[in-house]
């Protein structure tokens, strides 16, 4: 297991794991007692608020199946529905509901995306064995089991949060594996399926840039150059639908949800909704540890792109918005899973009773 400590001198060894355990502790207590003050933000725990997006969007599948073109079905649904619609960010891409419009049958749809959350299981499990472990690529497994969960049920197929969150978790750990067109490939792809991938994409760009890798540049370049075409038609789809009396949005996108939102995201995992609020803290806390340590580098990919996520989800989103976790939910599994071990190691370089080396054979 790859650490920052392993070849730090036995008393700098055991200051650094001391000190790793102290923000561990605090940050794992802040988190849960996030959970219980009345700042919080999710809606995992509150009321029932009614026919929601993924009503929407199924709506506007069965209207495509009635033959209606995505757009103009966008736009009945989003206007009889009172969704704001003034600006060109309400209007969803076409992905992934224009794809579920052209399948025969919706079960195609729950097939397609579980073909590539397989391909995720098994990429990450190849990851964090050659890395870490056998013992931490079959936690990992187990993880990503409740992160994918939602790919096989009812409507959720319909999120392009759910889409894109898969596709950009094996887009980092086909780097991590050597796959780096593969790498490339996916990470476009889950730009396409939603714009909040963009800041993963731009961070793969500029490490591409870092590390003068000439093909990896060409492959990022022209792909968000080819995002930018699609949005630009995106656009022009929707320009002559918005109505002179559109509603808007009257509250900003920037709300600096902090810590309460942060782990509202955190807990879009089939295990985690179905548990109180503070186990997602602790889960939270476990994440950040196993990304902060990890530094090979597929691991820094991994940490970089959950810290960017991280710092966004503070900023940005409403309550409503928890969806959004279903972008870095499958990510998060990753870096979780090196936590019990990491802790474990950190325990006992702390006391003096084991290296840091031989604690990682």
């Amino acid at each position: 297991m790859a650490t920052a400590l392993e070849h730090a001198d036995p008393l700098h060894q055991r200051t650094h794991a001391r000190l790793w355990l102290v923000v561990f502790l605090l940050s794992a207590g802040f988190f849960v007692a996030i959970t219980f003050s009345p700042w919080k933000s999710g809606f995992a725990d509150a009321p029932n608020r009614g026919p929601g997006d993924l009503a929407l969007y199924r709506a506007e599948v069965e209207r495509m199946h009635g033959g209606e073109s995505y757009y103009d079905a966008v736009a009945a649904e989003l206007t009889e529905r009172g969704y704001p619609t003034a600006s060109i960010f309400n209007w969803r891409t076409p992905l992934p509901i224009w794809l579920v419009g052209q399948l025969p049958e919706f079960a195609m749809a729950h097939a397609l995306l579980g073909l590539i959350g397989l391909a995720l299981v098994l990429a990450s499990f190849r990851l964090v064995a050659d890395e870490e472990g056998p013992k931490q690529a079959i936690l990992v497994v187990l993880l990503l089991a409740g992160a994918l969960l939602p790919c096989f049920l009812g409507n959720a197929v319909l999120l392009a949060e759910l889409w894109s969150g898969v596709l950009l978790a094996l887009s980092a750990v086909c780097f991590g594996i050597r796959k780096p067109a593969a790498g490339v490939v996916c990470g476009l792809a889950a730009l396409f399926f939603r714009e909040l991938a963009a800041p993963y994409c731009l961070l793969c760009l500029a490490l591409a840039a870092r590390e003068r890798n000439t093909r990896e540049l060409i492959g990022w370049s022209a792909g968000l150059a080819a995002y930018a075409v699609y949005f630009a038609l995106h656009a022009w789809q929707v320009g002559p639908r918005i109505a002179p009396d559109a509603v808007a949005h009257t509250d900003s996108w920037f709300r600096f949800g902090g810590a309460g939102f942060l782990i509202s995201t955190a807990q879009m995992n089939a295990y985690l909704l179905l548990l109180p609020q503070w186990v997602t803290g602790i889960y939270l806390a476990c994440a950040l540890l196993g990304a902060a340590t990890w530094t090979t580098p597929a691991g820094l990919r991994i940490a970089l792109c959950v810290a960017l996520y991280a710092i966004a989800f503070s900023i940005v989103g409403h309550d409503f918005n928890q969806y959004w976790g279903s972008l870095i939910a499958p990510l998060l599994c990753l870096p979780a899973a090196r936590a019990p071990w990491v802790l474990w190691q950190l325990w006992h370089e702390a006391r003096g009773t084991a290296s840091w080396a031989d604690s990682a054979a």
